[in-house]
């Protein structure tokens, strides 16, 4: 699949071409026979997709968006920790998939692994210890359990596993429509292009950090 430009993801979000789905029904294209990775695309009631960055501080509280890195095109981030003693961190982030404002991705982060990017966490109520996917990822999994979730990964490093899948999503005729308007030409291949990516860190053998990316072009 070719990735869209940075100039032409722009020109995608200022059309509101971005969908705005009510559910994650089994993406068209993937294989049946793989596990249906859409039931790990939400968190604490939001949804890749389907939220946005307002939502969740509407919902968690108010706080400072910040970023993991300095590039002009860098996820838009908000962090929450959990009020306990165990210190978990969540992360939600909005890229350029996303508009910088609709939800593309998410990171769990247990309180005992060292801080990678420096972001202002609000504290919350909202999330424990037993915090995971509607799917079934979370803290404590062992290897196989992730790959039973998940299906064999597409790499291993060391104790980090990372789980991709594509797919393609039919365009309604309504986004077709503004796609020809957007960008005055027809529309040959009228369908989205999936990327979901599950990055999956293990510590003594069971998951302490899990991340999941949701990024759609054309």
């Amino acid at each position: 699949m070719m990735a869209l430009s940075g100039t032409r993801i722009k020109m995608l979000t200022a059309s509101g071409l971005f969908l705005l789905l009510g559910g994650f029904p089994r993406l068209n294209g993937q294989d049946a026979s793989k596990p249906d990775v859409s039931l790990n695309l939400g968190l604490l009631g939001f949804t890749l997709e389907k939220n946005t960055l307002d939502d969740v501080k509407h919902r968690l509280g108010t706080t400072r968006e910040g970023s993991c890195s300095e590039d002009a095109e860098a996820s838009k981030t908000v962090c929450y920790i959990s009020d306990d003693s165990n210190k978990i961190r969540v992360l939600f982030e909005s890229g350029s998939s996303g508009g910088w404002s609709r939800l593309d991705g998410f990171r769990v982060i247990s309180g005992n692994l060292p801080v990678k990017c420096q972001l202002q966490c609000k504290v919350t109520t909202a999330f424990g210890k037993s915090i995971q996917t509607s799917g079934g990822l979370r803290f404590g999994l062992s290897r196989d359990e992730v790959i039973t979730l998940l299906g064999p990964p597409t790499k291993v490093n060391g104790n980090r596993l990372t789980f991709e899948f594509w797919s393609k999503r039919p365009m309604t005729k309504s986004e077709v429509e503004k796609e020809v308007e957007a960008f005055k030409s027809p529309v040959t291949s009228p369908y989205w292009d999936v990327h979901d990516v599950f990055e999956v860190t293990l510590k003594d053998s069971k998951v302490s950090e899990f991340e999941v990316h949701h990024t759609v072009t054309y």
